[in-house]
């Protein structure tokens, strides 16, 4: 009992703190967020992913910072992993852990595949926390850890903080106000590795430079670019940054340091 009003009060507190800040801002205060659930969750890793109908997955922000590559390794297909299957074929939004997926949904092999790839990152045990916002894609905090299944006192404790959090992700601004809006603050299903390409792209680095900076391919690079293009709708890296400032994900003041580096 004490330690779960060490946590009511944590959460309470970061409620309060947030609350009294102004809308958006959203970066610090979901990593508070993040190492909160963490800390509540024993978990290894918690982010916030964005899944799309067409079962494209997308890491919209982590904690730790880059404890896990954007993509899953090798050929993994995730229409077998067992938690996005549960949630895309029962339309449910509750909290969910990946071992209380039924076998009808998950085989015992989809699970063992799934543990075979998540294992050397200790995150292949998922518990599901949905945000509930409305409309096609599936916005979710996602808390992994290792080998052991989540208790049924913990999913009590995911339940009671639903509603907290999606609270809390509509005030900083990181999901819309309803499915569907274009608000600023709003971030189009761009991935950690792809906003920091979009802000070293307002720098005015060119792929090269951008893959020596985040010591990756210049292929790489590029994919990403291509990446960021399809999803801000624009065809070029100028109509990629102007977007991206009317959308508020990025900060104004990076156009100054993009046209001091051009002066």
């Amino acid at each position: 009992m004490a330690r779960n009003d060490a946590q009511y009060r944590m959460w309470l507190e970061l409620v309060g703190e947030i609350l009294q800040q102004p809308p958006g801002l959203p970066t610090a205060h979901e990593e508070h967020i993040l190492a909160l659930l963490n800390q509540s969750f024993n978990s290894a890793l918690s982010g916030r992913n964005l899944v799309g109908p067409a079962w494209d997955n997308h890491i919209l922000a982590a904690w730790p910072r880059n404890y896990i590559p954007d993509e899953p390794p090798g050929e993994y297909d995730l229409r077998q992993q067992p938690l996005l299957r549960w949630y895309m074929f029962t339309g449910q939004s509750e909290p969910q852990s990946c071992g209380r997926v039924p076998e009808a949904l998950a085989s015992n092999r989809l699970q063992q595949a799934w543990e075979e790839t998540a294992r050397p990152w200790n995150i292949n045990q998922q518990l599901s926390i949905p945000l509930r916002v409305g409309g096609v894609n599936h916005n979710t905090y996602l808390i992994q850890r290792s080998d052991r299944d989540f208790t049924e006192q913990e999913m009590d404790l995911a339940r009671l903080l639903q509603p907290i959090l999606t609270g809390l992700a509509l005030h900083i601004a990181v999901v819309p106000m309803r499915a569907g809006d274009s608000t600023q603050h709003s971030n189009p299903g761009l991935t950690i590795r792809e906003m920091s390409i979009l802000t070293l792209l307002s720098k005015g680095l060119t792929a090269e430079s951008l893959a020596r900076r985040l010591n990756i391919s210049p292929r790489t690079a590029e994919k990403h670019l291509e990446h960021v293009y399809r999803k801000l709708d624009v065809c070029d890296r100028l109509m990629a940054v102007q977007t991206a400032h009317e959308l508020g994900i990025l900060n104004p003041s990076s156009a100054t340091s993009r046209q001091n580096q051009h002066s």
